[in-house]
C-alpha cells in the first residue's frame, strides 16, 4: 500500500478514536444536561407548587388583615404628640385629615424595639386645621400617666369592639377600686375622729379618777381637782374616823348610862334604907261632917 494511503488510514482510524471519544463526552455531557434539566424541572415544578401556596397564604393574609384592620379603621403612624403632666395631648393632627370635634382618638406611644404602649383614648376638645388638643375620655389616676419617651405616635380612630369592652370592663373595675379606697379614707378619718375624742374622754376621765392639778385655782369642788381616788380614800378616812369617833361616843354613853344606873340604884338602895313614916288614920264621915259644919257657921 502507498504510503499515503497508510497515513490515510492511520487518520482514519484516528479520525475514528477520536470521533468515538466525542461521541461518548457529547452523550456524557447530554446526559448531565438532560439530568440537570429533570432536576431543574422538578424544582421549577416544587417552586410553582410553593408560588401558588405562597400566593394562596398571601392571599389569606390579606383577607385576615382586612378583617382585622375593619376593627382598627384608620390610623395615622409617626404623629408628632406632646402629653403634659395634666393628661392635656398635644398632636399635629387637624382638620384637613378629617378628624372632627369630639371625636375619640386612641393613641400608642412606638418603642424603640418596634412594640408600641398603649397611652389611652382622648376626646378632641380643640381642633385646628393642622393641630388638636385632647383630653382623656376615660378615667385614668394621675398617677398612671406614662411620659412619652418618643416624640411621636400612632393615632387610630378605633379599636377591635372586643378591647372597648375590655377597657370598659378595667373602667368599671378601676371606679369600683377608687369609690372603695375613697369610702375607707372616709372610714379612717372617721375612726380618726372617734379615736381622738376617745382619747379626749379618757384623759378627762382619768383626770376625773386621778386630779387635775390645773383646776387649783379654781372655785369648784375639791373632788375635781384632787380626783376620785384621793376624794376616796380621804372619804373612807373621814369615815372611819367618824365611826370611830361614834365608837367612842357611843362607848362614853355607855359609861354614862352604866353610872347613872349605878348611881340609880345606889339612891334607891340609900332610901330603901331610910326610917319609914306609920301609917296615917283614915278621916271618918262624922268627922268630916263636923268640920264641914263647923266651917258652914
Amino acid at each position: 500500500m502507498h504510503r499515503s494511503g497508510l497515513v490515510a488510514a492511520w487518520l482514519v482510524v484516528i479520525g475514528i478514536g477520536v470521533g468515538v471519544y466525542f461521541s461518548a463526552k457529547a452523550f456524557s455531557v447530554r446526559d448531565k444536561w438532560m439530568e440537570l434539566a429533570q432536576k431543574n424541572e422538578t424544582e421549577i415544578k416544587k417552586n410553582d407548587d410553593e408560588i401558588v401556596k405562597q400566593k394562596r397564604i398571601l392571599n389569606e393574609k390579606r383577607a385576615e388583615l382586612a378583617r382585622t384592620m375593619l376593627g382598627w379603621d384608620r390610623y395615622w403612624s409617626d404623629v408628632p404628640a406632646v402629653l403634659n403632666a395634666q393628661g392635656i395631648l398635644g398632636l399635629q393632627l387637624g382638620a384637613q385629615k378629617t378628624v372632627q370635634p369630639d371625636q375619640v382618638l386612641y393613641v400608642f406611644a412606638p418603642n424603640p424595639d418596634g412594640s408600641s404602649v398603649y397611652l389611652g383614648d382622648f376626646k378632641v376638645t380643640k381642633l385646628g386645621d393642622n393641630t388638636l388638643e385632647a383630653k382623656p375620655n376615660s378615667r385614668v389616676r394621675p398617677r398612671d400617666w406614662k411620659p412619652l419617651e418618643t416624640k411621636s405616635a400612632r393615632v387610630r380612630t378605633l379599636i377591635p369592639q372586643s378591647h372597648q369592652t375590655r377597657l370598659g370592663a378595667l373602667d368599671q373595675q378601676l371606679l369600683a377600686a377608687l369609690l372603695t379606697k375613697e369610702t375607707n379614707q372616709q372610714e379612717l378619718a372617721r375612726q380618726g375622729v372617734l379615736l381622738a375624742q376617745s382619747e379626749k374622754l379618757i384623759e378627762a376621765r382619768l383626770a376625773e379618777i386621778n386630779g387635775n392639778p390645773a383646776l387649783a385655782n379654781l372655785a369648784i369642788p375639791d373632788v375635781h381637782i384632787t380626783g376620785l381616788l384621793t376624794s376616796i380614800v380621804e372619804e373612807e378616812e373621814s369615815r372611819n374616823a367618824a365611826l370611830l369617833e361614834a365608837d367612842r361616843l357611843m362607848r362614853q354613853l355607855k359609861r354614862a348610862r352604866d353610872k347613872f344606873a349605878e348611881i340609880r340604884h345606889d339612891n334607891e338602895r340609900r332610901v330603901e334604907g331610910l326610917p319609914q313614916p306609920g301609917p296615917r288614920p283614915s278621916p271618918t264621915v262624922g268627922s268630916t261632917g263636923r268640920t264641914v259644919g263647923s266651917n258652914g257657921r
